[in-house]
């Protein structure tokens, strides 16, 4: 497995050197596009290493967890990786056990820890039976899976979860119109909050002091990120970011208060990928 890993990374550096090359043009730093937002720092990395943690962030204060993900190579990956200096300490990739690559499944998304485990979304190729797997964060193996209620998979797209209060909530990617929750006890379909707004392209979602964040793809360079009121559904834009890059996605989210004031970790991914900390100016 090792060496198929790192096939898949040396063809993937080969590949995102030719695309930064061909279109991904340095347009700028990172910076803000509107909204009571500033960036703090930026960890910033080759895609080589980036790929094993390029689309959902999670964190305990110290350690940010890392997912990783490309569909088409069945690679995927968890990176811890040290919050404060973003030295990378530990790597498992292809981390997907036997038994769900056989039954397609191919893309994790973005996750949170909860109660001891880390919890990631996690999708098949056809998007038929999407899901969530769980990791066991001090070893990063594999624990266990549950497959999304029937009456809970929408369009086969789970791109996030996060949990609270033993309720784990997600949505799909596209005309997301409401959050989708479970019972976390036995994975049982809850319901649905309605929002008042439509939301698309979405990557990533994280609670903080009784609020869902939630981070998109759209727009061009510039990325919004909306808050989500989990009593009344009403979303509010956050702030906006401009990524600088013409060939930068917007991916997950991880939300901790560091003592530089950043309280929102954001991934982009390029032919670079960054973790981007952010802190409020008001």
């Amino acid at each position: 497995m090792e060496k198929i890993a790192f096939v898949i990374r040396q063809v993937l550096i080969i590949w995102f050197a030719l695309v930064a090359w061909i279109g991904g043009i340095v347009s700028g730093e990172p910076s803000i596009t509107s909204g009571n937002m500033e960036i703090t720092h930026t960890l910033e990395y080759n895609y080589g290493d980036g790929v094993s943690f390029c689309q959902g962030l999670a964190t305990d204060g110290k350690v940010f967890y890392g997912i990783g993900a490309y569909k088409f190579l069945d690679y995927n990956a968890i990176t811890k990786i040290d919050i404060e200096s973003g030295e990378i300490l530990e790597c498992k990739e292809m981390c997907l056990p036997k038994e769900l690559l056989l039954k397609g499944y191919s893309h994790l998304g973005d996750g949170c820890l909860y109660n001891g485990k880390l919890y990631i979304a996690l999708e098949d190729f056809g998007f038929r039976h999407p899901g969530v797997i769980a990791y066991d964060p001090q070893t990063l193996e594999y624990i266990d899976f549950h497959t999304l209620p029937e009456e809970g998979r929408g369009n086969g797209r789970i791109p996030w979860c996060v949990i609270q209060d033993d309720i784990l909530y997600y949505s799909q990617s596209n005309d997301v119109d409401e959050i989708r929750m479970l019972n976390l006890s036995d994975f049982s379909y809850r319901g649905v909050l309605k929002i008042d707004t439509t939301l698309f392209k979405v990557q990533g979602g994280e609670i903080y002091n009784g609020t869902l964040y939630m981070v998109t793809n759209s727009g061009y360079r510039n990325k919004t990120m909306y808050a989500v009121n989990l009593q009344t559904g009403h979303v509010e834009e956050t702030f906006v970011r401009c990524t600088g890059r013409l060939d930068a996605e917007g991916e997950g989210i991880a939300i901790c208060p560091l003592k530089d004031g950043s309280v929102f970790h954001i991934i982009d991914v390029g032919s670079k990928v960054r973790i981007i900390s952010y802190r409020p100016t008001q």
